[in-house]
């Protein structure tokens, strides 16, 4: 018995080792499995690193259009700089200040036919270089009434030189004799430069004409009227012929009153660029324009008479009022006026 139950005493002791063994063993093999896990999660990631990335697909380029190009790159930010630019450019414009009144000097009290107005003078403005536009002043240089019926003296007062001698004794007389003799007297007077010289400015011409029907045309010129001894044009591409064309207000469709009385439009005829055959003049004649021996605008010496073609170089109408499917209109000269554009000094 007592056996027995020795042995029944100690198998007890035989589990309690085995288990003590299984929970001294167990955390080794957690930490173990921990162990591994973690090891399998950094070849994940080291793989994961080391990994080359796909190549994505190239995108396909596109042929721009021709207004894609005017734009910009085809891209939305420098399409819409460059709309926002060029709405800024002219907003810019926008905001440039008009032109100055007009003024029209040169008319002495006793002249009565006067043949340039503010109304025809601003028609002719809006059409020449804008450089000369924002002079507001034009001075008469030459006219029938006042100057005579001379072609000499015409190209004489044409002439900027002759103008601004004419300018300096009007400014001398203006400051008084006494001043000019003053100044002479006066030692080391350093006023006046030991060599002078005059810088040349730019001028433009404005030719204005009335006939004895009371037709107004002319031509607006880029230099002064000149003789030239050999046959060589002058001029360039701004110049052009200009009229004061009749009409009635009854033949026309859009006309609001029919019975408003005859009324005047103006017409202008710019530069063609077919020929070269702008400005040429002569102690015999002035002509503007030519195409086949006709010109746009023909005055001979006398200032008296002259003729208008159609020429190529202007593509303009006969000037004067003529019958319709004429060839040409002849003309007497009743009023010629010269305007200058542009200041001397």
């Amino acid at each position: 018995m007592s056996f027995l139950f020795r042995r029944s005493t100690e198998q007890p002791r035989v589990n309690e080792e085995e288990t003590n063994k299984e929970i001294k063993d167990e955390p080794q093999h957690q930490q173990q499995e921990k162990e591994d896990d973690n090891s399998k999660q950094e070849k994940l990631l080291s793989d994961s690193v080391n990994e080359k990335p796909k190549e994505q697909p190239k995108p396909v380029k596109r042929r721009g259009t021709f207004f894609g190009n005017l734009l910009g790159n085809g891209s939305k930010n420098s399409s819409s700089a460059s709309l926002n630019s060029s709405h800024s450019s002219v907003s810019s414009l926008s905001k440039f200040p008009p032109l100055g009144p007009l003024t029209l000097t040169g008319y002495k009290e006793s002249t009565h036919h006067r043949l340039l107005d503010l109304e025809l003078a601003n028609n002719i403005r809006n059409l020449i270089p804008a450089r000369f536009q924002l002079f507001d002043n034009w001075e008469l240089v030459y006219s029938l009434e006042q100057h005579g019926i001379s072609l000499n003296t015409l190209y004489r007062n044409s002439n900027p030189e002759h103008q601004l001698r004419l300018l300096k004794k009007q400014k001398a007389a203006e400051k008084g004799f006494a001043d000019s003799i003053v100044k002479n007297m006066v030692v080391g007077d350093t006023s006046r430069p030991r060599y002078s010289f005059e810088p040349k400015r730019s001028q433009s011409y404005v030719l204005v004409i009335k006939d004895n029907h009371n037709n107004k045309f002319g031509a607006y010129l880029s230099e002064n009227l000149k003789p030239m001894e050999h046959r060589r044009y002058y001029g360039n591409g701004e110049c052009f012929l200009w009229k004061c064309e009749k009409y009635d207000p009854s033949k026309l469709d859009h006309a609001v009153d029919k019975r408003a009385p005859q009324e005047i439009r103006f017409k202008a005829f710019m530069y063609t660029g077919i020929n070269d055959n702008i400005v040429y003049s002569n102690h015999d004649f002035i002509a503007i324009g030519s195409s086949n021996g006709q010109n746009g605008l023909f005055i001979d010496k006398s200032l008296l008479s002259g003729v208008s073609y159609s020429c190529d170089t202007f593509g303009n109408e006969i000037l004067n009022s003529s019958p319709q499917n004429a060839k040409f209109g002849s003309f007497k000269i009743k009023g010629l006026e010269v305007w200058r554009i542009g200041t001397l000094e």
